[in-house]
Order: C-alpha cells, then structure tokens, then sequence
C-alpha cells in the first residue's frame, strides 16, 4: 500500500530534518475556453505605458546582478566602460556650452540689429518729415495751395484711355 503524503510527513517529522513546506496537492482546472478568431480582445488593465515602465523598472533592477554586469565589474573591461562614460559625460556638457555661448552670441546680435533698426527708423522719420517736404517743395518752386482752393476731380473709364492716346501721340 502505497505511503499518502501526510504519511511521509509524519515520518519525516519524527525524523531529523523537517521540510521547507509540505508538498500541497495541487488541481488541476481545465483550460479556458478558446474564442473565436474574428473578435479583437480589448486589452484591460494598465495602460502600455505603464506597463512598458514597469518591465523598465524591472530590467533596470535586475541588471546589477546580470552575468554580464558581475564579468565586466570583475575585468579590466570596467576601466574601459566607466572611461567611455566619462568621455560621453565630458562631451555631453561641451555640447551644452557650445549652445549656451552660440545662444549668448545670437543674443548680442539681435541686440545689436534691434538698435540699428531704431535708429535706421529715426532717420527715416527725419527725412520724412513735413517740414523738410515742404522746403523742398518751396525750393522747387511748388506752392501750397489754401484750403479752399483744393478740388478733389473724379475720372470716367473712357479719360485713362483718352490719356494714354495722348502720351503716345507726344512720344511720351
């Protein structure tokens, strides 16, 4: 007759050395049923970024004990990877000064161009000015009519034509 596991407990209990955990009878549950192909499943439960943030987390914890990890730390090889990360630390932070001091050369160029515009504006607005217009046109021999003396003349569509038969027939 063969021994039931409570037996072989109870025996090894009045032995010397106890075990672990006592061997459990496990059931076993028929498979799930299969659905059909045609029908996509909705994935439930965590979104794929936290799922891909978790199996990161993971990777990242296990990888001190990875062999990989233990052989090169045991190696000159180490000498070799914690080099190449100080270089690629050490180039990192050239990159980073190089943009901040072409950012600070910008700025100082734009600066520069911002004043040059306003005085450019300055000069334009002198040159433009009515007082400097009307001396000129008083040196050329213009006058400035009164104000009753303005008319406003409106055109047909038939004078522009008339007017450019005119030109022509002048050599102008």
């Amino acid at each position: 007759m063969p021994a039931t596991a409570r037996q072989v407990a109870t025996s090894r209990i009045q032995g010397s050395v106890l075990p672990a955990r006592l061997p459990s009878r496990r059931r076993l549950r028929p498979a799930p049923a299969r659905r059909p192909a045609g029908r996509k499943r909705r994935r439930q439960g965590r979104p794929q970024s936290q799922r891909l943030i978790g199996r990161t987390a993971q990777a990242v914890t296990h990888l001190p004990e990875s062999s990989a990890v233990v052989g090169i730390s045991r190696s000159r090889l180490w000498i070799a990877v914690i080099g190449a990360l100080l270089i690629g630390i050490v180039g990192i932070n050239l990159v980073t000064v190089s943009y901040g001091s072409m950012a600070s050369r910008l700025e100082t160029q734009i600066q520069k161009l911002e004043q040059r515009n306003s005085i450019l504006r300055s000069s334009e607005t002198s040159a433009m000015s009515m007082p400097r217009v009307r001396n000129a046109a008083l040196a050329a021999g213009m006058a400035a009519p009164a104000t009753d003396e303005i008319r406003y003349r409106s055109f047909a569509p038939g004078d522009f034509a008339a007017a450019a038969q005119r030109l022509a027939a002048d050599g102008g």
